[in-house]
């Protein structure tokens, strides 16, 4: 008998038009793709994990750095060349900053903007290969609104919700404004709508993603802000845990410091970018804070909150970055109770102010101020783990069996392993921790809660 699949049976479910998906870039990015695939699905298309299989594939780019761009292309050609007769869809941040450049693969059909990529069914209207590529992006400029997502299931046992799009901040190497346009609020209704679907489908751990969360609700009038967002999703009944994603210095306000530390429901787990630990870096890019106002901003978490995961970023080789200025990053990010630190040498986008500045670093400089960092960064995640042994921690563990051990995250963002057991996906897990991985630690389940 063959195993059913909402409704079809094995043979008519194989029979259903196919497509494949590859996601590039942030969290925001993979979830658009989550609601991507549940379009199609309900377009009556099965998703495939093979492209050799597909009849569509859609490409959701990033074109945060030139090396993303260039994986893009090359990801592009690798599927025209593996299937050549499938429908090539590329959406998302490269399509929009250069649409062109995509379209001159030979092969692509469709090059869809921001805009578009959440209404894509209006801009692809049937399988088939196309003589000449069908390109459509709206001016980001003449983005004022985003409306949220639909999405029934993740992949994963946390499920992300968008709350924001776009930025209007402007730092002077960020490609993010031009490819995304300014900032933008989901409706306040819409994402209780989507909390409340999320928890009807037995998620227990949501994360608010966007670009700039941390503005949520300030083009609206009257403004919202992110707390009170916060202090309206936890009254939807049956949510267990929320966790922020990135947020810069200033979003951190004492009303957000409240509600989190009042409610444990509320990760004990801030990402935030620093970018430079050199103030007159921070002044090149058009950042907002000093590293003085940066560390009072740490301290005051500590005091509210009390024990907390604490992740950054940093660009090294800017522009006018000398080896004392980068000496300086060093010493400051070594100062700070870090848990994990993502580096990105600084990449030239076209169109940014910083690509006219003057002083630009060798590639060779670049590369080793990063390992440098990334260096740093993990021997301040040793030392984070290391605190944690011999405590317990609550671990919501996801679905992957990896060499017979299966993963999850603690409210502090603290990766944690246990043998792997069936039973506890998707379950909340006392464990002991009792040691500590290269990037992990590992524990023994003392209880289920």
């Amino acid at each position: 008998m063959g195993v059913e699949h909402d409704g079809f049976n094995s043979y008519s479910f194989s029979m259903m038009p196919a497509v494949y998906l590859k996601t590039f870039g942030c969290k925001l990015n993979q979830t658009e793709s989550e609601s991507i695939a549940q379009d199609f699905r309900e377009e009556g298309y099965r998703v495939v994990s093979e492209m050799k299989h597909a009849d569509v594939v859609v490409i959701n780019s990033c074109t945060v750095t030139h090396r993303t761009d260039a994986k893009c292309r090359r990801s592009i050609r690798h599927v025209i060349q593996v299937n050549p007769d499938a429908t090539v869809i590329i959406v998302g941040c490269y399509a929009q900053v250069d649409s062109e450049t995509i379209a001159k693969i030979p092969g692509v059909d469709y090059v869809l903007g921001t805009y578009q990529k959440s209404r894509l069914f209006d801009y692809f209207p049937r399988i088939g290969k196309l003589s000449h590529p069908q390109i459509t992006v709206t001016p980001v400029k003449q983005l004022r609104k985003t409306r949220g997502h639909r999405i029934e299931h993740f992949d994963q046992t946390r499920a992300f919700l968008k709350i924001q799009d776009g930025c209007s901040d402007c730092c002077s190497y960020c490609i993010v404004p031009f490819a995304r346009g300014p900032s933008r609020s989901v409706p306040l209704e819409e994402v209780i709508e989507q909390a409340e679907r999320l928890v009807a489908n037995g998620y227990r751990e949501i994360v608010l993603t966007g670009v700039h969360i941390g503005r949520y609700g300030q083009d609206f009038s009257p403004c919202l802000s992110l707390s009170r967002l916060l202090v309206r999703l936890l009254n939807v009944q049956g949510i267990q845990r929320i966790r922020l994603t990135s947020l810069d210095p200033g979003d951190i306000t004492d009303e957000l410091l409240e509600v989190v530390s009042r409610e444990e429901r509320c990760c004990r787990h801030f990402h935030i970018p620093l970018q430079s630990g050199s103030d007159t870096i921070l002044s090149a890019m058009r950042r907002k804070y000093t590293t003085s106002m940066f560390q009072k901003k740490i301290e005051k978490i500590q005091a509210v909150i009390g024990h907390f995961g604490l992740g950054m970023d940093v660009i090294v080789g800017f522009p006018g970055e000398t080896e004392r200025l980068f000496n300086e990053t060093v010493r400051f990010i070594d100062t700070l109770p870090l848990s994990y630190l993502h580096v990105f040498p600084f990449s030239v986008r076209e169109g940014t102010d910083a690509a006219h500045l003057p002083d630009h670093s060798s590639p060779f400089i670049r590369a080793e101020r990063a390992r440098q960092l990334r260096d740093l960064g993990q021997r301040k995640r040793i030392q984070f783990m290391k605190k944690w042994v011999g405590q317990s921690v609550n671990v919501l563990f996801e679905t992957r069996n990896q060499m017979g051990w299966m993963g999850g995250f603690s409210s502090e963002y603290l990766r944690v392993e246990i043998p792997y057991q069936e039973k506890l996906i998707n379950q909340w897990v006392s464990v002991k921790i009792q040691d500590v991985m290269h990037s992990s630690v590992r524990g023994k389940a003392v209880g289920i809660n």
